[in-house]
């Protein structure tokens, strides 16, 4: 495992934006890249055509699958009520390049769009 210099961009439709500047842990072998956004542990992890995202801290655990032009149900756990929702994120578009990532896409509860995101990470080494 290496470490890699990371920028990431999380915003979403109410202009909202989360930016992180980190070390972050780049495994080649099994092809994740992880770091700390503040409280939360995330973890990206790369496949051909395929991405998925844990997001999780003590209050809440949020997997997300990405794959252009697909709806996929994904799992979102709010730890401090003890809530599982089933949510569907739909991925407009995923670029995965050498050096970045951007994923712009829609996550909908019971067919109800929740919000639409795009997030950027960039490898700066």
């Amino acid at each position: 495992m290496e470490k890699i210099k990371i920028y990431s961009i999380l915003s979403n439709s109410d202009n909202e934006n989360t930016t992180i500047e980190a070390l972050a842990d780049y495994d080649d072998v099994k092809n994740t890249i992880e770091y700390k956004e503040e409280d939360l542990k995330v973890k990206i992890q790369l496949y051909d055509k395929k991405v998925t995202m844990e997001r999780k801290n003590e209050d809440y655990d949020l997997n997300l699958v990405f794959s252009e032009n697909e709806k996929v149900r994904c799992k979102y756990q709010v730890n401090s009520i003890g809530l599982n929702l089933e949510i569907d994120v739909y991925t407009k578009i995923l670029e995965i390049e050498e050096n970045r990532i951007y994923i712009n896409y829609e996550l909908y509860n019971d067919d109800n769009l929740i919000g639409t995101f795009e997030y950027k990470l960039l490898i700066l080494e």
